[in-house]
């Protein structure tokens, strides 16, 4: 859309072209040995319009509505099907258990059981009900499984100044100030806008910039990290 009112946010990630070979459709056989991701989160053009209906009520950048989604992605460890969740302030992905991803002919039923779980549990803590997509990845190994949800969270900071002047500029239209996606083309621009809110990005916490990740332990006791390290180290928080 051109018009200003699509929030391109974390589903337009460049990271999301590295790992589109993966992605699968409709109901299959997985590969003996392959790993299966789910991926799910509100819509952009709906979450575009909560920020806008919600905008004259909370703070700037609506911190509740990005725990919201957050807490809704961590959620999903208690789908029974998940070992490892990465959530961010848009979306969750969700890796599969071993048994989850080997049983042949589930793969549609799953990904339909974690988007409604997902949206039960936002619009639970939203207080209104979201239309969720879902993508679904079937990775090789689970070393690929890591390098590739690395790859989206290393991404999802490098963009975090762009997605929260977009937050930011759908609560303006909200709140009946102007604003375009092309008054944020550089982050010089960037810093402008979110600075002239009163909005200083290094005074944001860490789950802003890259999310929280979280694995169910020994016992089923749940472990959340809402401090990821980079690169390998954050592939190493991927249970084998």
């Amino acid at each position: 859309m051109n018009n200003g009112n699509h929030n391109p946010g974390a589903w337009a990630s460049p990271a999301w072209g590295k790992i589109g070979a993966f992605q699968v459709f409709g109901d299959y056989a997985p590969m003996p040995g392959f790993r299966i991701v789910v991926a799910v989160g509100p819509t952009s053009e709906v979450l575009t319009q909560l920020l806008e209906s919600r905008a004259s009520d909370v703070p700037w950048l609506d911190p509740d509505l990005a725990r919201a989604n957050m807490r809704a992605g961590l959620g999903l460890l208690r789908s029974g099907v998940g070992e490892f969740v990465y959530a961010n302030i848009e979306q969750a992905l969700v890796l599969l258990s071993h048994d989850a991803s080997a049983r042949a002919g589930t793969a549609v039923a799953i990904q339909s059981r974690i988007v409604s779980m997902y949206a039960a549990r936002l619009a639970l803590l939203s207080g209104r009900e979201l239309p969720v997509q879902a993508r679904m990845f079937e990775f090789p190994d689970i070393t690929v499984v890591r390098r590739a949800l690395s790859a989206i969270v290393e991404d999802v900071e490098e963009t975090t100044p762009r997605r929260s002047s977009i937050w930011l500029g759908a609560q303006m239209r909200g709140r009946g100030q102007q604003f375009h996606p092309s008054m944020i083309e550089t982050i010089e621009e960037q810093t402008s806008l979110l600075r002239g809110h009163g909005i200083d990005m290094d005074s944001l916490p860490g789950w802003w910039w890259r999310g929280v990740a979280a694995h169910q332990g020994r016992g089923g006791a749940l472990q959340v990290f809402d401090e990821l390290p980079h690169g390998d180290e954050f592939g190493e928080l991927v249970p084998e």
